[in-house]
């Protein structure tokens, strides 16, 4: 009973551990972009790679 319960608290540990990785590593892949546009934006360019995140209705 109590390995069952001690495996569970490391299971969901590492459940959590998990969401964060994946949270902050898109947050930080979104500032990213957001700096990129930003220096694309100064030098007065056309973001090459904005084509590939539109979406079309279908």
């Amino acid at each position: 009973m109590q390995f069952s319960l001690v495996l569970g608290v490391v299971a969901l540990i590492f459940v959590v551990a998990t969401v964060l990785v994946i949270a902050e590593d898109r947050r930080s892949a979104r500032r990213a972009d957001q700096r990129r546009q930003a220096r694309l934006a100064d030098l007065g360019e056309v973001d090459p790679l904005a084509a590939r995140k539109l979406k079309l209705d279908r």
